[in-house]
Formats: C-alpha cells, sequence, structure tokens
C-alpha cells in the first residue's frame, strides 16, 4: 500500500503557483482526499496546513490572489517605498534605496497580517489533531540541548518534539522569512526563522520524517508529487564576476538587484540550489515514485511581488495549458495516485 505525499516549495507570493497546480490536478484526480499526507516550507506549509485542514483548494488560491497586501504589511515608514520600488527600476531617492528589496535596518514586513490569514487558514487548534500525517520545515534559532540552532521538521507525528504546538504557531514558524519578517517566537522553544533556509523544497525532510514517525513503514512505501513556486531565471553569469576578489558581503548580501546579478544573491542561491538537491535526492531515492513539476518564469519575481500576482497566475495557466512537461506530470498522477 503506497503512502502519498504531496510536497510544496517555499517562495511567498509565488505559491499561487503551487496552489493553481493542485487544482487542476485535483480537479481531474481527487490527489487533495486521496493524499496521505502534506509536507511544506513557508508558503508551502501554509498551502499543506490549509489543506490537512480541509481548506478548500479555491480558497487558498483565491487567498494569493486577493491577500498579499494583508500577509505583507509594511513595517514602518522607511519601507513603505517597497511598495513602490519593488527592485524593479534604480531607486530614485534616498528613500527608496532604503526601501527597496528585503529589510535592511529592520525586517521589511510585520507579521500580523501574516498572522491574520494563517488563522483562518488553519485554525488555532493543536498541530497533534490534524487526521494525516503533516509536516513543515522551520529553523529553531537557539536549542539549549544541542548548544546551537537546528533544523527542524515539525510535524503531527507521536514523537515529534513540536506535535502540540498550535496550528497557526507552525504556520508562523515556517513562514517566517529572515529580512522580510520577523523571526517567531514559539513558547519555550524560542525563536524560529523561515525552514527555506534549509529545506525550500521539502521532499527529503518529508521522506524522512514519514517513515521516522512511523507514518510509512519504509522509503518503498512512499509515492511523493513535489510542486514548485516557479522556477525564477536567476543566477550569476560569468560576465557579472569582473574580479572574484571582489565577491565579499556587498556583491553576496546587497539587496539590490545590480544588472544580472539578483539581489541577496546568497540566499536565493542558498533557496534554490537547496530545492534542487532535495529534488535529485529524492528522484534517486523513490525512482518513478517521485514527480516533480516547476513552472519555469520568463523573468524573476521577489517572495513579497504581489503586486505581479496576475503575471504569475498567467504563466502558471499557459503552463498548465501548453506544457508537455505538465501532461506528463497529470499521466503519473493518473497512474501512482490512487
Amino acid at each position: 500500500m503506497s503512502f502519498k505525499i504531496l510536497c510544496c516549495d517555499g517562495g511567498g507570493i509565488r505559491g499561487v503557483i503551487t496552489a493553481l497546480l493542485i487544482q487542476d490536478l485535483d480537479k481531474s484526480f481527487g490527489i487533495i482526499k486521496n493524499a496521505d499526507g502534506f509536507a511544506g516550507t513557508s508558503t508551502g506549509g501554509l498551502i499543506s496546513l490549509g489543506l490537512v485542514n480541509n481548506v478548500d483548494i479555491g480558497r487558498i488560491v483565491d487567498l494569493y490572489k486577493h491577500d498579499g497586501s494583508t500577509i505583507f504589511t509594511p513595517n514602518g515608514w522607511l519601507l513603505d517605498a517597497q511598495a513602490r520600488q519593488r527592485d524593479k527600476a534604480p531607486a530614485q531617492a534616498t528613500e527608496d534605496l532604503l526601501g527597496s528589496g528585503p529589510g535592511i535596518f529592520s525586517c521589511q514586513y510585520v507579521n500580523t497580517g501574516l498572522q491574520s490569514v494563517a488563522k483562518k487558514l488553519v485554525g488555532t487548534g493543536p498541530l497533534s489533531s490534524a487526521s494525516r500525517f503533516v509536516a513543515v520545515n522551520s529553523a529553531q534559532l537557539w536549542d539549549a540541548s544541542a548548544n546551537s540552532w537546528m533544523p527542524c521538521t515539525i510535524s503531527n507525528g507521536k514523537n515529534n518534539a513540536f506535535r502540540n504546538i498550535s496550528m497557526v504557531d507552525a504556520a508562523l514558524a515556517t513562514s517566517a522569512a529572515p529580512t522580510y519578517f520577523p523571526p517567531y517566537a514559539v513558547g519555550d522553544f524560542g525563536y524560529f526563522a523561515d525552514g527555506g533556509t534549509f529545506a525550500n523544497n521539502p521532499s527529503m525532510a518529508a521522506i524522512v520524517e514519514a517513515v521516522y514517525q512511523g507514518f510509512a513503514s519504509s522509503t518503498s512505501d512512499i509515492v511523493m508529487l513535489s510542486l514548485g513556486t516557479g522556477a525564477n531565471p536567476v543566477g550569476v553569469p560569468m560576465n557579472a564576476v569582473s574580479d572574484p576578489l571582489d565577491w565579499g558581503v556587498t556583491h553576496w548580501l546587497w539587496p539590490f538587484s545590480d544588472g544580472t546579478v539578483p539581489a541577496t544573491a546568497l540566499l536565493n542561491l542558498t533557496m534554490d540550489a537547496t530545492a534542487e538537491l532535495a529534488a535529485v535526492q529524492a528522484g534517486q531515492m523513490l525512482g518513478g515514485n517521485y514527480m516533480r513539476a516547476n513552472v519555469p518564469l520568463d523573468q524573476p519575481f521577489a517572495l513579497d511581488d504581489y503586486a505581479n500576482v496576475g503575471e504569475l497566475v498567467r504563466a502558471t495557466q499557459h503552463y498548465i495549458e501548453h506544457s508537455a512537461d505538465w501532461q506528463t506530470v497529470r499521466a503519473w498522477v493518473g497512474n501512482n495516485w490512487k
């Protein structure tokens, strides 16, 4: 008997891509009701927690389409300029310069809007009340037993240390993106940051947690569908590195795009590279029982780019209607998700 896990990547507002892909597959194959578990990171964690709480996928799609300005509530005057700048054009004034990109002197957004949306989506009950397997990733900023920070997979597994925290605490912990949202405190466990810092694609973490917690007897039981939040066309071309010795903090962590070099290049590299690594490793481990889909994007979209959510919707709809890769995914689901 297979144990079917639906995995959802992190990516902020680009979660609308994941939600639309799920919606398309659910209409044809009923993948939500036939899933044995859900796993997610950051925005994918919100989707996963919503689905395990039987929230209609259409409602989740609408959340991304209409509640972006609520989720991304600016943290004061200094960062209000982000709404104008969006890292799309050179800054025209000091205020624009300071307000562009992720938060520099303080976090970009307060989390009150995100918290209100999360409460509506996942409720306030304990994670342990979920009737199906659910796991989200987060980074605990201090673990006294390890005398260090630690990566965490938060699940409803019977031996998971975090199983009795609330659904909304799990949602806020997994989505506390550094420099965008503040670290999020969960009771005596302390502060947490976004799980995208180490597992933006939750596939491998979900495989391990499902087996370790006894939901699946072995990896051979697992069937996994992994859905991304869009493949941003970003990187550092060779001609963008005039002198490698210049690449210190001001290049790797510069919060504004500079020609072909993306803003906060190191953070983006970490999230994208770990996501691709997880996909490769999960595919190697599960073989034909693993399927991955990701929508190719023509231009980069920041995780807070809710003003352009319509473009993300159009790109996803075009992928669904015209991509041969998506037809391959649909055929795989039809054969494996029963």
